[in-house]
């Protein structure tokens, strides 16, 4: 598996720092392949703002950001009412994906856009020192 630095857009966006806590919207707009264009609706400030309001909706206003990271329940609705499917992958890990396709792999605190067996992230999550493969094992994984 290959690793490309991609932020997603987001800096295009209009937001700045490191620790975004925004690895679910730069993965969703990285993997719906719409990063580049700012002009389209699926970009990166649009599925921010979109997961925004589904977090607020979901917690009754308890959470009405998604600044510290999004909530699983939230980014699963978010994909699936959009037509993901979700996968489970228990012992496997992140280089295990096929390498073929585009993926949204979701690994410890982290979710990252793989297309075509290659990590679009803004820094590389494709080791981990914690197992024994060299990868980060995987929860499982969304595709199309």
């Amino acid at each position: 598996m290959r690793f490309i630095e991609n932020d997603g857009g987001r800096y295009r966006a209009g937001w700045k720092g490191n620790h975004a806590g925004d690895c679910v919207p730069r993965a969703i707009t990285i993997a719906t392949g719409h990063w580049q264009y700012v002009e389209n609706g699926f970009h990166y400030q649009n599925v921010r703002k979109a997961l925004d309001s589904l977090c607020k909706e979901m917690t009754g206003g308890l959470s009405a950001t998604t600044n510290n990271g999004t909530p699983d329940p939230v980014s699963h609705k978010y994909l699936t009412d959009r037509g993901w499917k979700l996968k489970l992958t228990a012992g496997k890990y992140l280089k295990d994906l096929p390498e073929k396709g585009t993926f949204i792999a979701c690994i410890t605190r982290h979710k990252v856009a793989v297309i075509n067996n290659v990590a679009f992230d803004t820094w590389d999550c494709r080791h981990s020192r914690r197992s024994k493969s060299g990868s980060p094992p995987m929860k499982g994984y969304y595709y199309r």
